[in-house]
């Protein structure tokens, strides 16, 4: 991968860590930034998304690393564009920010509240790995030219 990449997963991984950071420091009691839409609130979160295997501290550390190590695998065997560049530079820093947590501290902070969604609470790492997978996707039903195989000849691939 290239600097776009680790560019944007630093980026991400120091919104996530900043944005955690005060949480826990400034947030005390609920925010409504925006009324039936978005509220601030301060929870930890022991388990994965939506607390699932919440208190299997093992699953919680290596399920994560799987799919990394899956992913990794996938991409590459493809010649990366900008387009994979970010979505992966996404998946990776919001990885990087809520397994570093999970790791050091056993707990994730979420803080991102959805009253539309009233069982989903998240972080800054949960929404960055959110947008990575949504952009693989556009990219796997609508972008082509983001899955030329690394060997694949261009003018094979297009008979141009």
């Amino acid at each position: 991968m290239t600097g776009l990449f680790w560019a944007v997963a630093a980026a991400a991984l120091a919104l996530d860590v900043g944005s955690k950071l005060w949480a826990v420091h400034s947030l005390g009691q609920r925010v409504t930034v925006l009324p039936g839409v978005l509220e601030l609130r301060l929870s930890r979160n022991d388990g994965m998304a939506l607390g699932l295997l919440s208190g299997n501290w093992l699953a919680n550390l290596l399920l994560p690393l799987m799919v990394i190590a899956a992913g990794w695998l996938l991409l590459r065997r493809y010649r990366p564009t900008a387009f994979t560049r970010v979505a992966a530079g996404l998946i990776v820093g919001g990885f990087l920010g809520n397994f570093g947590e999970r790791l050091f501290f056993g707990s994730v902070v979420d803080m991102l509240y959805f009253p539309w969604l009233p069982w989903f609470i998240c972080n800054g790492a949960d929404i960055a790995i959110c947008f990575g997978v949504a952009m693989l996707v556009i990219s796997t039903l609508f972008r082509p030219q983001d899955w030329r195989e690394l060997g694949e000849d261009h003018s094979a691939a297009g008979g141009k």
